[in-house]
C-alpha cells in the first residue's frame, strides 16, 4: 500500500499575489488563480510498477539523453520501469532554430523539446520514434499541476513535465534561475505551459511546492532507483567553457535539480546515483561503439534529425542539437559521481560486502543486512583493514552552509569518527568527491580531494588522527585509489593528461605522474576514474579504461618500471574494479555495453609476459574474452578472493539490490548470478 499523504494544498495566498510580485500583469494573475481554483487537473494515477522503478529527476529535456544515457536504454532493455521527471520548460531564448532574427517563441520551443524527448523515448522503449504517448494534465497532493506523459504501447514508461520557467528573468526583467528557488533567493516560480500542452494556463509554484512535487513523486513510484544530476559540480580550471555557471563546470540549472533531487531521494530507500553534466567535456570520451550508437540514435531522434512530420506545428525536436549522434563535446562521455557502491570487508563469518543503502552503511551477514550506525552518507564506500570510510552530505539552501565530512567507522569497536575534510564548510567543501583509503595495520591514511583539485591526507597513527595535509601535485579528475603495505603508502588518481601517483609513509609524501605505457608510445590517459591493488610483492596493478573508448588497460609495476595491457571490451561506463588472489590470480571487473557484469580472470604471469613482449613504453594488446553475467548492473562491481582462492563478486543491479556470483579455485567466472540477500 502507498505511504499516506498530505492533503491536497489550493495555494490561493500564493496566486493571488505570486505572479503579481514576480512583475506579471495583474490579468495574468487572475487568470492563474481561477486556474488553480478550479484545479481541473485529474488527480496523479497511480503508477504501475510491474517491475523495478527508475526514477530520473533533471533540469531540461535532453539531460537523461545527455548526461544519462546510455544507462537509460540499457535499463529500458533490461525491463524496468521509469520516469523521468523534468523540472523546467528548458525555453532558452524562444527559438528552434540558430539563426537569431527568428521570431522568440518560449512556449513553443519548450514544446519542441518535450516533443523530441517523447520521440527519443519512444525509440528507446519501442524502436518506434512516432509512438503515441497519452498526456494528462495530472494534480499532485502537494497542489502542483505537472503534465504526466504514458507511452500507450508501454505503459510503464512515463515523463513528467513541471515547465517552470527556465530564466524566470524573462518575466520579471531580473536574471533568476532554478537555483534561486532552491537557495530561498526567489520566492516562487512560474509555469510556462508549452504549445499544445494541457498545462494549458500560467500558475506559480514556490520553493516548498516543489519539494514536496518530488517527495511526493519518490514516495509514489517507489523506485528501486534515483538518478539525478550532479550536486557537486567541480568548479572551473582554466577557460569557462560554453553555458558552464560561474566557478562551476557545469549548468547552473543541472546543479539546482540535483539538490532537489537528492533531498527528495534521501532515506527513500531507493539506489541513488548522480552524474557528471558539461564536466564531461573536461574528460576523454569513455563510450565504445556500440554505447555511443544507443546515446547517439536517442539524441537524433530527440533532435528531430529525420527532419518528418510529427503532426507538431512547434516542431518535433530540438534543432539546437549540435549532432550528428552524440556530439563530440559532453556528449562523448558518460560519467556517474559515485561508482564504489559496493566494498569487500572482512568479517568473522569471511568476506562479506559492505553497502550504503537507504543512505545508510550496511554489511550483508548470513542472516541478512546489519544497519552499521552512523551518519546518512553518499552512496560510495572505501575500506581499509578494519575500517569504513563514507562522506556524510549536508545539502543546505544556504550556499554556506554545505557540509561533506568524511566519517570513519572503526569496525572493531562499532565507533564512527568524523574525521572532517580538508575545506570546512560552504562551497569548497563540495569538492572532496568520493574518499579513498589504505591501512596496513599499524597506520591508517584517508584521501579526499582539495578544494584546490589536488588531493589531501589524514593518517592514523598510535597517538590518533593528524589534520588534513594538503599533498603537492596536480589536480585530479576523479576519486583516488590507495594501497599500503609495511609503512609504504601509494596513492593513484586520473589527472586530465595522466596518472600521477603520490607514495610515502602517512606523514612525508613525493608525487609523480607515472607516465604510463599507452597507445602508439605515449603515455597512457584513462578515460575516468582508476583502481588499483598491490601484489605481495610490492607492485602495484592499476586499472582503468582507455581514453576514447570503453577498452579496459591493466599496468603493473613499481618505481618508474610498468608494463601495460589493453583488454578489449565492447561498451560499458564503469570503471573496473581489480583483485588479486593466492598464487598470482587476478580478478577485473566491470560492466559491458548492455549493462551486465564483464568479468575477467587472468594470472599475473599473463600480464608480466605480455606486457614485456611489447616495446619500451608500449602497451600491449591482450585478447581474452570477458565472462558476461545475466544481470544488470547500475554500480561497480566488487571482487574480492578468500583465502583458498574462491572469486566472490557482487554488484548492485538494475533491481536495487544485491546481486553475487563466485567461482572457485582456478575456475572461469560465473555468467550466473543471485541475488545476495
Amino acid at each position: 500500500m502507498p505511504s499516506p499523504r498530505t492533503p491536497h494544498l489550493r495555494r490561493r495566498d500564493l496566486l493571488v499575489g505570486g505572479l503579481a510580485g514576480l512583475a506579471v500583469t495583474a490579468a495574468a494573475a487572475e487568470s492563474t488563480r481561477h486556474v488553480w481554483d478550479a484545479a481541473s487537473g485529474t488527480p496523479f494515477p497511480e503508477p504501475p510498477r510491474t517491475g523495478p522503478v527508475h526514477l530520473m529527476i533533471g533540469a531540461h529535456p535532453d539531460d537523461c539523453l545527455y548526461f544519462v544515457n546510455p544507462r537509460v536504454a540499457r535499463v529500458l532493455e533490461d525491463g524496468a520501469n521509469l520516469c523521468t521527471v523534468v523540472l523546467t520548460a528548458g525555453e532558452a531564448d524562444g527559438r528552434n532554430t540558430w539563426d537569431t532574427a527568428a521570431p522568440v517563441d518560449y512556449a513553443g520551443y519548450a514544446a519542441a523539446r518535450n516533443n523530441g524527448l517523447r520521440r527519443a523515448y519512444a525509440l528507446m522503449a519501442l524502436a518506434d520514434a512516432d509512438a503515441p504517448w497519452d498526456r494528462t494534465r495530472a494534480t499532485l497532493d502537494s497542489g502542483q499541476d505537472v503534465e504526466l506523459c504514458v507511452l500507450r504501447d508501454r505503459p510503464e514508461v512515463h515523463l513528467v513535465f513541471c515547465s517552470l520557467w527556465t530564466n524566470l528573468g524573462r518575466v520579471t526583467g531580473d536574471f533568476t534561475r532554478l537555483l534561486a528557488l532552491w537557495e530561498g533567493r526567489l520566492d516562487a516560480s512560474a509555469v510556462l505551459p508549452p504549445t499544445g500542452s494541457p498545462l494549458d494556463s500560467e500558475s506559480t509554484v514556490d520553493r516548498a511546492t516543489v519539494r514536496a512535487s518530488l517527495a511526493e513523486l519518490v514516495d509514489r513510484y517507489r523506485p528501486a532507483v534515483v538518478n539525478t544530476l550532479d550536486p557537486d559540480p567541480d568548479p572551473v580550471v582554466g577557460e569557462r567553457l560554453g553555458a558552464e555557471q560561474t566557478g562551476y563546470s557545469d549548468h547552473i540549472d543541472h546543479t539546482a535539480a540535483a539538490l532537489f533531487a537528492w533531498e527528495a531521494a534521501l532515506g527513500s530507500g531507493a539506489a541513488v546515483e548522480s552524474w557528471r553534466g558539461y564536466y564531461n567535456r573536461r574528460w576523454p570520451g569513455n563510450l565504445g561503439p556500440a554505447d555511443l550508437d544507443a546515446k547517439g540514435a536517442a539524441l537524433d531522434a530527440y533532435a528531430w534529425a529525420d527532419g518528418g512530420d510529427c503532426g507538431h506545428a512547434p516542431g518535433c525536436g530540438d534543432r539546437l542539437i549540435v549532432g550528428p549522434g552524440a556530439g563530440t563535446t559532453y556528449g562523448h562521455a558518460t560519467h556517474p559521481r559515485y561508482t564504489q557502491g559496493v566494498v569487500p570487508v572482512a568479517t568473522a563469518e569471511g568476506i562479506a560486502p559492505a553497502a550504503v543503502r537507504g543512505g545508510r552503511a550496511a554489511v550483508l551477514r548470513e542472516d541478512g543486512w546489519e544497519d552499521l550506525g552512523g551518519p546518512d552518507l553518499l552512496p560510495s564506500l572505501a575500506a581499509a583493514g578494519t575500517r569504513l570510510y563514507g562522506v556524510n552530505p549536508v545539502l543546505t539552501e544556504d550556499p554556506a552552509g554545505h557540509l561533506r565530512d568524511l566519517y570513519c567507522l572503526d569496525r572493531d569497536t562499532g565507533a564512527w569518527d568524523n574525521l572532517g575534510n580538508p575545506a570546512g564548510a560552504g562551497p569548497a567543501a563540495r569538492t572532496v568527491g568520493q574518499p579513498a583509503a589504505a591501512d596496513d595495520g599499524t597506520t591508517a591514511v584517508a584521501c579526499l580531494r582539495h578544494p584546490d583539485g589536488g588531493l589531501a591526507v589524514r593518517t592514523r597513527t598510535a597517538d590518533g588522527w593528524s589534520e588534513w595535509a594538503r599533498l603537492e601535485g596536480p589536480a585530479v579528475h576523479e576519486a583516488p585509489a590507495a594501497v599500503g603495505a609495511a609503512g609504504t603508502f601509494t596513492i593513484v588518481a586520473a589527472t586530465p593528461d595522466n596518472i600521477a601517483a603520490w607514495e610515502g609513509d602517512g606523514t612525508a609524501w613525493t608525487h609523480r605522474n607515472l607516465d604510463l605505457p599507452g597507445a602508439d608510445g605515449a603515455a597512457h590517459i584513462p578515460a575516468g576514474a582508476v583502481t588499483a591493488a598491490q601484489a605481495p610483492d610490492r607492485r602495484i596493478l592499476i586499472a582503468s579504461r582507455a581514453a576514447g573508448s570503453s577498452d579496459v588497460v591493466l599496468h603493473l609495476g613499481r618505481g618508474t618500471a610498468w608494463t601495460g595491457v589493453r583488454v578489449p571490451l565492447e561498451g560499458g561506463i564503469l570503471s573496473p574494479t581489480v583483485a588479486l588472489g593466492p598464487d598470482g590470480a587476478v580478478a577485473v571487473a566491470c560492466d559491458d555495453g548492455s549493462g551486465a557484469p564483464a568479468v575477467l580472470v587472468l594470472e599475473l604471469g599473463d600480464l608480466e609476459a605480455s606486457g614485456s613482449a611489447s616495446g619500451a613504453g608500449e602497451v600491449a594488446l591482450l585478447s581474452r574474452p570477458w565472462t558476461r553475467g545475466d544481470v544488470t548492473v547500475v554500480k561497480r562491481p566488487a571482487a574480492a578472493f578468500g583465502a583458498d582462492g574462491t572469486l566472490r563478486l557482487w554488484a548492485l543491479a538494475a533491481d536495487g539490490e544485491l546481486w553475487t556470483a563466485q567461482a572457485g579455485p582456478g575456475a572461469p567466472p560465473p555468467a550466473g548470478w543471485e541475488p545476495a540477500a
